[in-house]
């Protein structure tokens, strides 16, 4: 008798060893280069296996971007409950949310490697919207949260909102996150003369901040 408990786990362990292996096999390749049956290959299952999960290149990559993410506003939650988050004023809490991306430059390098492929990759293949949903329902989780900041701020004075909200997350998500992208990708300084970027991210940091706070 099939017990439906161990196969569904099963499942979602065959699933995350998936993105796991797509994820680095399109880190080593870029996923413009790497195929489906390289993957599948690299993760020891069936070509088809993959495809009944993953009906597409495309509809991997999309889960992959959307899992590592997914995973990261996990750390971010804990980061953000460590710091006593729900204690900070507006000003703190945007200073608290680009500490984040400095740390995903100290700690994730890799992703902000794929997300940058990623982009490029979305643009390239023309994706419709509709196969982004579930990475762009994540993502709307972080633009969340930066609406909190901003309704916390029309409370309490401690940012000037100059901006509309509508422009509020996507302005310092593009600036923090572009930055940060291309100092992994070593965009900045090539690979043999490779430097940490993290003073020049806080500076970054620190003109958002003067340039935001009352």
């Amino acid at each position: 008798m099939r017990n439906p408990e161990k196969d569904e786990r099963e499942m979602a362990e065959r699933r995350e060893k998936m993105l796991t292996v797509g994820f680095r096999v399109f880190s080593e390749k870029t996923i413009e280069i790497a195929t489906m049956k390289e993957i599948a290959k690299a993760a020891g299952l069936g070509y088809k296996t993959l495809y009944r999960y993953f009906g597409t290149k495309t509809a991997l990559v999309v889960a992959i971007g959307a899992d590592k993410w997914k995973k990261y506003a996990r750390k971010v939650e804990k980061m953000y409950r460590a710091r006593g988050g729900d204690a900070m004023n507006a000003a703190e809490e945007l200073a608290f949310f680009l500490d984040c991306f400095i740390d995903l430059y100290q700690n994730h390098k890799d992703v902000l490697r794929f997300v940058r492929n990623f982009e490029t990759y979305i643009r390239h293949e023309n994706v419709p919207k509709e196969d982004l949903a579930v990475y762009n329902a994540v993502v709307d989780g972080f633009a969340r949260k930066f609406h909190a900041v901003y309704q916390k701020a029309e409370q309490d004075g401690t940012l000037k909102l100059g901006l509309p909200e509508t422009e509020f997350f996507p302005t310092i998500m593009y600036i923090m996150l572009s930055a940060a992208e291309k100092f992994a990708e070593g965009l900045v300084y090539p690979p043999e003369h490779e430097k940490d970027m993290t003073g020049e991210l806080e500076l970054l940091k620190n003109m958002i901040l003067r340039m935001y706070r009352a």
